[in-house]
């Protein structure tokens, strides 16, 4: 079954809002896309997931073996003072001795308690718990974006009722003055019809400023220059096929701080085989090839060389320190802990998910009825100009008829933002803005 989907517009003229030069259109998409590739808090995060990449490798858990290639090179001048049980004696200044050394050291831990294994695994956590992180950056910027496009969107449909009821204004301005006149009112009819149309050019500027400074926010999320110029549409799509059922039990697996948790607790687990692990010897193998020669321009030993390879093991077991057992027991309290907060979480979680469903069952609603009622406003104030000018309608009758039509413009623009913010945070709720 295709998705359905609903898509309410502004259904008001948009041509008075052109300007004379070209703007650039910005979609939803388009808006997300950028702030995905510009935005500098996900960079962070993203080179933070690379830095546990890096570190998850079997080399940082102790698992290979350890290669150092060490040399050297003495001299020394000094005086020579010798007896040899033979009689002989040699006493000697300025004798010269070199000394050379090098050695290729192998260590290797063979076993260790199966620590290495435990922070093999703990590091593939940590990698997974940093690419996961860039999931969550990148969902709650996409959150974020929508909910400020939204807002653009909002307030243009104000803007744009506004700029379409001032022209209404002006018409009934000169209808009053004409009026005058002729004779056919009073000068408090045309005094009035000034008034509410000035107040509306005042409306006017605050609006534009609203506008202005949503744009401003989209911009700095975008990461573009602050003065920049552009456009959005003027509709949302808000789909209208979501189902409470699914959502929930989508959400265990679905939502990302659930899954961070998860991995938190596989995380302690590994963390706990650590500890465990120092119950255990340690036993290392040691390997080498070494290369020591020195040599004397006096002495008993004019050249002295030795070379060869080198094995061996090493054994440490540490019986007893008093804290091992301790260490133990808190990290598995730690996990006991996480794997509560994973629980406290779920529950907090399913109750935000169905009070957002709610609210976005009400606001599909609400959208309906409020696209009809904008509808019927405006067909009901053309109608009342229409009488107005006929003399079949008083100035309080046409008068009302601006105010509702107002009205009704304000609560379309805030149900179609409600519906949109609604949907938004049911998809982040239950992981689903990432597809």
């Amino acid at each position: 079954m295709m998705k359905r989907q609903i898509k309410i517009g502004l259904f008001i003229f948009f041509g008075c809002f052109q300007t004379a030069y070209s703007q650039q259109l910005i979609t939803l998409q388009t808006a997300i896309d950028s702030a995905l590739y510009n935005n500098l808090g996900l960079i962070i995060v993203r080179n933070e997931a690379a830095i546990a990449d890096n570190n998850a490798t079997k080399a940082n858990a102790g698992m290979l073996p350890r290669v150092d290639l060490n040399a050297g090179t003495n001299y020394a001048n000094n005086n020579l003072n010798q007896k040899l049980s033979t009689g002989v004696e040699i006493n000697k200044s300025g004798v010269s001795n070199k000394s050379f050394n090098g050695q290729l050291a192998v260590s290797w831990t063979l076993f260790d308690g199966t620590k290495m294994f435990a922070t093999y695994q703990k590091q593939q956590i940590l990698r997974d718990m940093g690419d996961l992180n860039v999931q969550i950056k990148t969902e709650e910027i996409i959150s974020t974006i929508i909910r400020a496009y939204s807002e653009i969107v909002r307030q243009s449909i104000v803007l744009k009722g506004t700029v379409q009821n001032i022209s209404m204004y002006e018409e009934r301005v000169k209808l009053a003055e004409m009026k005058l006149k002729i004779g056919k009112s009073s000068r408090t009819e045309f005094l009035q019809a000034s008034l509410d149309l000035n107040l509306q050019k005042s409306n006017l500027v605050k609006q534009t400023t609203l506008l202005k400074n949503a744009k401003l926010n989209l911009s700095r999320l975008m990461m573009l220059p602050l003065n920049s110029e552009f456009e959005t549409t003027d509709s949302l799509v808000i789909d209208k096929t979501i189902l409470l059922p699914k959502l929930l039990a989508d959400l265990e697996n679905g939502n990302k701080q659930l899954q961070l948790l998860h991995m938190d607790e596989l995380k302690r687990t590994q963390e706990i085989k650590e500890q465990e692990s120092f119950y255990y010897p340690r036993v290392n193998l040691n390997a080498g090839y070494n290369f020591v020669s020195s040599s004397s321009s006096q002495g008993l030993f004019l050249i002295n060389q030795n070379r060869g390879p080198l094995v061996g093991l090493t054994l440490n077991w540490t019986l007893y320190n008093g804290t091992q057992r301790n260490q133990v027991e808190n990290v598995k309290l730690l996990r006991e802990n996480t794997k509560l907060v994973y629980d406290d979480t779920k529950i907090a979680l399913q109750t935000m998910v169905i009070a957002a469903w709610q609210n976005y069952q009400d606001a599909i609603e609400l959208a309906k009825t409020e696209e009809e009622s904008y509808k019927m406003a405006n067909e009901n104030l053309t109608i009342m100009l229409k009488r107005f000018k006929l003399g079949e309608a008083t100035i309080l009758e046409l008068k009302d008829a601006q105010q509702v039509n107002e009205a009704s413009t304000s609560r379309l623009a805030n149900t179609l933002y409600d519906a949109k913010t609604a949907e938004t945070e049911l998809l982040y709720l239950t992981g689903k803005l990432i597809k």
